[in-house]
């Protein structure tokens, strides 16, 4: 009896470790087939970071996708284990032998893909590999001397989900066949963008700027978010050491609001947004409060981008009646992957799912751009429209786009205040956003440059042009003392007695 119950717990052990290295394997390939560098480090922020606010759509559809590869990864590594069972009953040495190391080897090879093919080496740079480049570039941005024009220019800017000049037409520089946003190809060519290549393009996403708040993070205070591994990154605080957009825009006596079709709570959006600016927030949660959804009435992440735009023009109409300037951040959300959210109506004239949510996506903010154009607050407002990263469903670009094409960041700057010295063949990175954005609101920058971006308006070499990208975004990927001390500022106190200082 004590040996059957041996024996049972035997394979109960065998089974899990099994179940482990499936879930390793299966994780390694997930990734690497969908999701072009995104590694063991991005893993940890999120798992840190937390989840919460995930369109449930999204996470049953990746447990669907993975149940059969699982089923089937799982079986195809346990079949040795159930022939020598079934020849031996594991009563030989030799088989008791392959029982044990069989199981071990299989998790130590699932452990050394997981770790090379989900960029290990990255993740040690991050822990044990140590960088100055930000503490000997990074521009204090509250130090910065800023002088705003008599008349200060209203702000929109709206991030768009995943959105990439990759999907332009490659006539005009992008890399499709045909044009399936011919809305933003337009308001790209007929105002001011800024490219990495003689025709249309955009800028590069770096390290630490790859997914929604990190890409609104770096943009808004010119610093990537290192919130994982030697990091205490803690959403709450949410980089009290940074000085960003917003709060220099409410120092400055704006109104700052920000719409999102989503849970705020999503990734640290709020803490963010609360921190740094104090905006008002309107998201899913306050259009339910408020009587402009019920709770049933949830798709997608929360609500669509047609209702974002609505409200949006609502909310506008409001602040521009204000005596003060406003700040106003949209932030669709139709076209996160997978595959998007094809609203009702919509239509469906490209191969597929997600050409057509991008084609109803610019359709919905180039018919909000040019009810904005109508409007009386429109002289005195700049309007800025920038992907918020590139896109994550990588495998879809990669089928799709033309062979070899050099991915960017779509961006473009509406009715701005000053003109461009240089637009293209220009290396810039979603850090060189945040002095950008001031600039095109005719605010003039002491050095044009603040964290770690350049004011592109001003032809000056930004750092991933004086350095190099690879190398500038290399040493993004290391472990800095001066962000985690400076920037982290995780002790609210800490960061409260810090300031003061200044």
């Amino acid at each position: 009896m004590k040996e059957n119950k041996n024996k049972k717990a035997n394979l109960t052990f065998v089974v899990i470790i099994m179940m482990l290295s499936t879930l390793l394997i299966l994780t390694t390939l997930y990734l690497t087939l969908n999701f072009r560098n995104k590694g063991i480090k991005d893993l940890i922020f999120q798992l840190k970071g937390g989840v919460g606010g995930t369109a449930p759509v999204v996470v049953w559809g990746v447990i669907f996708a993975n149940i059969l590869p699982f089923i089937g990864i799982m079986a195809a590594l346990l079949v040795p284990i159930w022939i020598v069972w079934k020849k031996t009953g594991f009563n030989t040495k030799r088989s008791r032998r392959i029982k044990a190391f069989y199981p071990a080897g299989v998790f130590i090879v699932s452990c050394l893909a997981f770790y090379i093919f989900l960029d290990g080496p990255d993740y040690l740079k991050a822990v044990f590999q140590e960088s100055t480049m930000i503490e000997e570039n990074y521009v204090r941005p509250e130090n910065v001397n800023l002088k705003f024009p008599e008349k200060k220019r209203n702000l929109i800017l709206i991030y768009a989900e995943s959105i990439e000049s990759t999907v332009m037409n490659k006539d005009i520089g992008g890399g499709w066949e045909y044009s399936i946003m011919p809305e933003l190809e337009k308001l790209a060519l007929e105002n001011t963008f800024f490219s990495n290549t003689d025709k249309m393009g955009g800028f590069y996403q770096t390290e630490g700027a790859s997914w929604s708040i990190a890409g609104i993070t770096a943009s808004q205070t010119g610093l990537p978010i290192k919130g994982f591994v030697n990091n205490q990154y803690k959403s709450t605080n949410f980089l009290n050491g940074a000085y960003s957009l917003g709060e220099i825009l409410r120092q400055q006596g704006y109104n700052n609001e920000v719409i999102m079709g989503s849970k705020s709570e999503f990734g640290g959006k709020r803490q963010f947004f609360k921190n740094h600016g104090n905006y008002d927030i309107f998201d899913l949660y306050h259009a339910i409060a408020n009587g402009y959804m019920t709770y049933e009435d949830r798709v997608w992440w929360g609500y669509q981008d047609s209702k974002l735009f609505k409200w949006s023009k609502e909310e506008i109409t409001k602040l521009a009646n204000k005596d003060e300037p406003f700040n106003f951040v949209i932030e669709t959300v139709n076209t996160h992957f997978t595959d998007g959210y094809l609203e009702p109506g919509d239509v469906q004239k490209f191969p597929t799912q997600y050409e057509n949510v991008h084609a109803q996506s610019s359709k919905q903010i180039g018919e909000f751009v040019e009810w904005a154009k109508q409007q009386d607050f429109y002289e005195n407002t700049t309007i800025v429209i920038v992907g918020d990263h590139l896109g994550m469903q990588d495998k879809w670009y990669y089928d799709n786009m033309v062979k070899g094409y050099d991915r960017s960041v779509y961006n473009t700057f509406i009715n701005s205040a000053v003109p461009a010295a240089n637009n293209k063949n220009r290396i810039s990175t979603t850090m060189d956003l945040y002095p950008t954005i001031l600039a095109s609101l005719g605010v003039e920058i002491e050095g044009d440059r603040m964290g770690l971006g350049t004011n592109l308006y001003s032809g000056k070499k930004t750092l991933a042009e004086e350095m190099g990208y690879k190398y500038f975004n290399d040493e993004l990927k290391k472990n800095s003392a001066f962000y985690n001390e400076q920037i982290l500022q995780d002790d609210a106190q800490d960061a409260i007695t810090l300031r003061k200082k200044k």
